[in-house]
């Protein structure tokens, strides 16, 4: 999925990406469906940042599945922005703020003192770093820090530097520091509504090493020294202690944490399991004890025979959508788009795949919320895109001047429209299962798709390596990221769609104080972009947890934070035996 960490204000792709949380939807762990949650989690749905807690005792091991291979471990790049890798590095960076299973962003008090906006005219942020918080070399968290991820976000300073979002930086006028670098005032040129979702931190102090922080070319090179190494430092509870390539990254206790909760688990290894056929045989070996899955029929079925093993089915912030690349000449003309989209049945792909275990499952009309936000509306449904109408479909290429000649879509040129690849994460069966119906929809209107699993999803996102791909964008609390997703200069408008007049709306929806013509301003957004055919949401993704019985303080967060935000707090039960 793709995504962003836990304290990043914008998406974050799973393999699957990003939404906007706010409003009403399931929260963490909600299960929203009979015999879609175990007795362990039952009371998710009323107490989602309490349930399953108890105490824990000092010690232990805990053995985590991951879905995807890490390609980086800079996670605010476009590349490294994929929630697998933010799940690990959860442990590692500090933010202000938290996003909690409850959907809301909440001050993080382990790191500061407060942070609050002392001024609207022009918006001023003063952040107060507790006095004992440092990195774990000792040096001090603080004003250098939130600099340099101002510098190499804002796209004015690193112009080389390839952030996922530059939403919210870009806006900063100045930064000042007082208190020997523990107090940092933010002033913005223009309003930023969501500045709570700003600065998940690096350190400077290893930055330095990198590059020259007060040129653009050592920006440049900083930035790009924290993508390939794991880190060797950190600022949260643990550190990253070993890291095997393609095959798992290992958390021990940060000596030097300064939080009040600390590790009670003396080690957490993040085993990377691609083969989604392989985890459950994992967790019922007790090979892993913890799984946070994409999940398929035979998955979830398979888990709910465990002894021992709560899990929970929820409604997360978190959709999946098949997106063109514009890239493609062909795709360039918004007729084949169309058609394209028009001849894809959502209803049938839900049914055949999460259908089968979500009841009530429906296609989504939106690519900004969810239903149950306030802002949701459908845009799709009125096109007849996901509708499965084929000769809806063939009239949109007729009309433009194609014709289907021995089953091959021609165009008005007279040039047979090639085969497009459809890429999507290796291992992942129900994006399989949807690429190959994605696959025999298309082969109704004379167009061929190759349908082509990667390792790596970041990878071929940042590249533009596909002409379709499936993926899904997790969310968190906060609309303005959308920008990034959308816009003409966005970082994560990975296939290069463009247009002049959602632009100025996403522009102004990202300043926009009042949450009502937010709400608006991406609808017009919206209503442009399907239109033009360039993403196709399918349907609300389903989260799906499952950990043994015997950890506490593990559960469900359905925003791109994940179940590891709150990482220092797991351990197992004081009373297993």
């Amino acid at each position: 999925m793709r995504t962003r960490s836990k304290r990043l204000s914008g998406l974050v792709a799973v393999a699957a990406a990003s939404l906007l949380a706010v409003g009403a939807c399931s929260s963490g762990g909600g299960a929203g469906g009979e015999g879609n949650v175990s007795a362990g989690f039952a009371d998710c749905e009323k107490k989602p940042n309490e349930c399953n807690s108890g105490q824990t005792k000092k010690g232990g091991q805990l053995t985590a599945s991951l879905e995807k291979t890490i390609q980086n471990f800079n996670i605010i790049d476009s590349d490294g922005n994929t929630f697998e890798t933010s799940q690990v590095m959860n442990g590692v960076v500090p933010s202000p703020f938290i996003t909690r299973p409850d959907l809301k962003p909440t001050l993080n008090t382990d790191l500061m003192v407060s942070a609050e906006q002392t001024s609207t005219s022009p918006q001023t942020i003063v952040y107060k770093v507790k006095p004992e918080a440092v990195w774990s070399d000792g040096s001090a968290i603080g004003f250098e820090d939130f600099q340099f991820m101002w510098k190499v976000q804002n796209g004015k300073d690193c112009k080389d530097c390839t952030p996922a979002s530059t939403t919210g930086y870009e806006l900063i006028s100045s930064m000042e520091q007082s208190d020997n670098g523990k107090t940092i005032t933010v002033k913005f040129d223009k309003p930023y509504p969501d500045w709570r979702g700003l600065f998940s931190l690096f350190p400077a102090s290893v930055a330095k090493q990198g590059g020259d922080l007060n040129t653009a070319a050592g920006l440049s090179k900083a930035y790009n020294s924290f993508k390939a190494d794991a880190p060797k430092w950190s600022g949260a509870g643990y550190v990253i202690s070993e890291y095997v390539k393609d095959q798992s990254v290992t958390l021990t206790p940060n000596p030097k944490w300064y939080g009040k909760d600390k590790p009670a688990l003396d080690k957490i290894v993040f085993r990377m399991i691609t083969d989604q056929a392989q985890q459950v045989p994992a967790l019922q070996n007790r090979e892993i004890q913890y799984m946070y899955s994409q999940p398929n029929v035979d998955m979830v079925n398979q888990v709910k025979n465990i002894q021992n093993v709560n899990y929970t089915i929820g409604k997360g912030l978190v959709w999946e959508h098949v997106d063109l690349n514009l890239k493609n000449q062909y795709l360039k003309d918004v007729a084949l788009r169309q058609a394209l989209f028009t001849v894809i049945n959502t209803k049938e792909i839900i049914n055949k795949t999460i259908g089968q275990f979500v009841p009530g499952a429906q296609p989504l009309g939106s690519h900004n919320f969810v239903p149950g936000q306030a802002g949701y509306k459908d845009f799709v449904t009125p096109t007849g895109q996901g509708s499965g109408d084929v000769e809806k479909a063939k009239k949109i290429l007729t009309d433009a001047g194609y014709k289907i000649e021995g089953g091959k879509l021609i165009t008005k040129a007279g040039t047979p429209v090639p085969a497009l690849r459809m890429a999507h994460t290796e291992g992942n069966q129900v994006r399989a299962q949807t690429s190959a119906l994605v696959q025999n929809a298309a082969k109704q209107i004379g167009v061929d798709i190759t349908i082509t699993p990667v390792k790596s999803l970041g990878g071929t996102l940042s590249k533009g390596d596909y002409d379709l791909i499936i993926f899904a964008w997790v969310s968190s609390p906060y609309n303005s990221g959308n920008k990034d997703l959308w816009s003409t200069p966005g970082g994560s408008n990975y296939g290069k769609w463009s247009n002049a007049e959602a632009d100025k709306a996403l522009e102004q929806a990202a300043q926009e104080t009042d949450s009502a013509k937010v709400a608006d301003l991406l609808n017009k957004a919206d209503e442009i972009m399907t239109k033009e055919a360039y993403v196709l949401p399918l349907y609300q993704k389903p989260t799906f947890l499952a950990i043994y019985k015997d950890y506490v303080h593990i559960r469900d967060n359905p925003t791109n934070a994940g179940p590891t935000y709150n990482i220092e707090q797991w351990g197992m039960k004081a009373s297993a035996q």
